[in-house]
């Protein structure tokens, strides 16, 4: 439809009715939808219906077309859009004199239904309006009641438990922890627990010998500046000299009495260059040694002296992780076997392999490495690496796998889940639903908590991948068929792989206008001031990241040394932004009116 330019009265209101007309049917095309949701959100459930058809409706040019008049360009109604629409329609209606009159304005239900519904899922957690903070709490919250108590001075109001580590016996330490600490500083926090779900994961590569790297300190020009200095003790041992610059290497020494300052131990590194270790001096429990080049140790490595009998035997490294490199355009094959070797990658669920097609895109490890797929079988998946570092990425065990493409049939509740659900039940007041993307994975958890006796649990849907997203109001009119309170996480790691970095930002903003729309509580999480709380400063970025996440009814941080700072960081920009009154501080140096002249 092209858009007039200026607007006809005649054309605005032949669109905005029409509009009206196409709120008012979806309600008819849906009315079995609708009579399947419970009393309680039955509006919210009308409501959301008709943001749908007003966003599948709505002519790209009227809220500028509505503005040029001096009316309400409809942008900000998501919440209350029937009613808003009506206001406009009467309003350029007694301005063209078309017949209508200006009468009192219906009330706008959406804010209060809103904060109605944050008031069930959150409890009296805070003042109206001001927006909650969640906190994972780290494994070390079960032994440190102080920090908990720490955390709940700051701000936090939601404490979040992680199913996916740790274990019940954990978990109980932590609620008796979170417990005493509401009791002994009186403020409320609501417990929230995360199931784990049905995560994709890369296997367990075969492990590898382990390497000790010994490199002399280099100036910026890349030369060494002094030696590297090596302590090398028996395998075990418990040496008493503690120096951050000094290499530790088990080892078993041969006649190390013998040894003395400026005596020489000579052999091939684990890259078989020719290598000299010069003994500094013996101490109680080895010797110190220290090396001009750079040195590689590996397990049984040997080291002697040229015409002395004593000699330096590398002791036994524990194996760390495996990995294997993935180079652009080399062929791999996806297995649910234990590792191959070279060409072939296990993985977690294989079950998934049914749902794949070709062509479809696999990305690892949050999207650093990426494939798409050139074959499938029952018994694996043919992939050609796409995306990587020209000279290797390195994939380790127990990296993510995501599908972005895939349309997943793998159930959101996982047998892990269902067993965790015995704790859960008795002890949270919300449960975070992880990999939701379907109804059926709605009903699925709503009966397994009926059958607990917990079908009044408030249940919070993490939209973090893709089909989660596109199928979103349908999961809300789903969660919406019981009384129980609902709520969304927009989960930001795994929705900006899923869908892309560039389109992270527009769907963050239309996952919060459909909560708006549904009345339903939205969380805001996924490194919220993570380099604040890993690192003990912001970035300007994640300042003004959190400002954007205060929209939302609660924000959530993840743990880190700083967490307590963060809270309160985090508790003064949440405080700033829900101030109903802009800040306009540099207005008051231009002011040249008196004081009795100015507006109160």
């Amino acid at each position: 439809m092209k858009d007039p330019t200026p607007a006809t009265a005649r054309w605005l209101l032949d669109t905005l009715r029409t509009l009206r007309t196409n709120l008012e049917r979806i309600e008819l095309e849906e009315a079995d939808c609708l009579e399947a949701i419970h009393p309680d959100y039955r509006a919210s459930a009308r409501n959301l219906l008709h943001f749908i058809a007003f966003h599948r409706h709505a002519h790209p040019g009227l809220p500028k077309a509505l503005r040029q008049r001096g009316l309400c360009p409809l942008t900000d109604c998501d919440a209350h859009l029937l009613s808003s629409l009506e206001a406009v329609i009467t309003a350029l209606e007694a301005l063209e004199g078309l017949g209508s009159e200006l009468g009192a304005s219906p009330g706008l239900v959406g804010p209060d239904v809103l904060e109605r519904h944050c008031d069930r899922l959150f409890g009296a957690l805070a003042a109206a309006g001001v927006t909650g903070i969640m906190v994972t709490l780290p494994a070390e919250a079960a032994e440190q009641p102080a920090l908990i108590a720490d955390l709940l001075q700051a701000g936090m109001t939601i404490a979040r438990i992680n199913c996916a580590h740790d274990d019940p016996v954990v978990w109980g330490r932590m609620v008796d922890v979170l417990t005493q600490a509401r009791v002994a500083t009186g403020r409320p926090c609501a417990i929230a627990m995360d199931l784990a779900g049905p995560k994709l994961r890369t296997g367990q590569l075969a492990p590898q010998p382990a390497v000790i790297r010994a490199r002399p300190p280099r100036d910026r020009l890349g030369r060494p500046t002094q030696p590297v200095r090596i302590l090398a003790v028996p395998s075990g041992a418990r040496p008493m000299l503690q120096d951050a610059e000094v290499v530790l290497l088990p080892a078993r020494l041969s006649r190390a009495k013998r040894l003395k300052a400026g005596h020489r131990l000579r052999g091939q590194d684990a890259s078989g260059r020719r290598r000299t270790l010069t003994v500094v001096r013996r101490v109680p429990d080895g010797v110190v040694l220290q090396a001009e080049k750079s040195c590689h140790f590996v397990t049984g490595l040997m080291f002697r002296q040229r015409h002395g009998k004593a000699r330096l035997v590398v002791g036994p490294l524990a194996p760390v992780s495996g990995e294997r490199l993935l180079r652009p355009g080399e062929a791999i094959r996806l297995t649910p076997e234990p590792d191959r070797g070279p060409g072939t990658l296990p993985c977690t669920l294989p079950e998934v392999f049914g749902d794949l097609r070709l062509g479809e895109r696999v990305l690892f490890d949050d999207g650093r490495i990426a494939a798409v797929i050139r074959g499938v079988s029952a018994q694996e998946v043919r992939l050609v690496i796409t995306a990587a570092q020209a000279r290797g990425s390195r994939l380790r065990s127990d990296k993510g796998i995501n599908f972005p493409d895939s349309d997943l049939r793998t159930p959101a509740l996982t047998a892990k889940d269902i067993e965790d659900l015995a704790f859960v039940t008795r002890h949270a007041d919300m449960i975070s639903y992880s990999f939701v993307h379907r109804d059926s994975d709605i009903q699925t958890l709503r009966q397994c908590l009926e059958d607990r006796g917990r079908g009044d649990l408030a249940v919070v849907l993490k939209i973090e991948t893709r089909q989660a997203f596109l199928n979103l109001p349908r999961l809300l009119l789903a969660a919406m068929g019981h009384g129980a309170p609902v709520g969304v996480m927009i989960a930001r790691g795994d929705l900006a792989i899923e869908c892309g970095w560039e389109a992270l930002a527009p769907i963050q903003e239309e996952i919060l206008r459909i909560c708006a729309a549904a009345h339903v509580p939205c969380i805001w999480a996924t490194e919220v001031l993570d380099t604040l709380a890993q690192h003990g400063h912001p970035t300007r970025a994640e300042i003004t990241d959190a400002s954007m996440g205060a929209r939302a009814d609660a924000v959530m941080l993840n743990k880190g040394p700083n967490i307590t700072a963060t809270v309160k960081v985090l508790e003064a920009i949440v405080a700033s932004s829900a101030s109903s009154e802009p800040m306009l501080t540099c207005l008051a140096f231009q002011s040249n009116c008196e004081p009795e002249d100015q507006l109160p």
